[in-house]
């Protein structure tokens, strides 16, 4: 049996999926941003081992 929740209901159900894909395009282009970052520090870096002897 088909459901039909009118012209408000549609118009929430567009809302939703263009705001779903907002989010993974935003959370991509940051969490990119913030990968290349993370790498850019990394290279020519000297990795240091610290202990702490007392």
């Amino acid at each position: 049996m088909p459901m039909s929740f009118g012209i408000f209901g549609k118009a929430i159900a567009l809302f939703m999926v263009v705001a779903f894909a907002l989010w993974l395009i935003f959370t991509y282009v940051f969490t990119s941003d913030r990968d290349a970052d993370y790498e850019a520090e990394r290279i020519g870096a000297i990795e240091m081992v610290v202990s702490a002897v007392v």
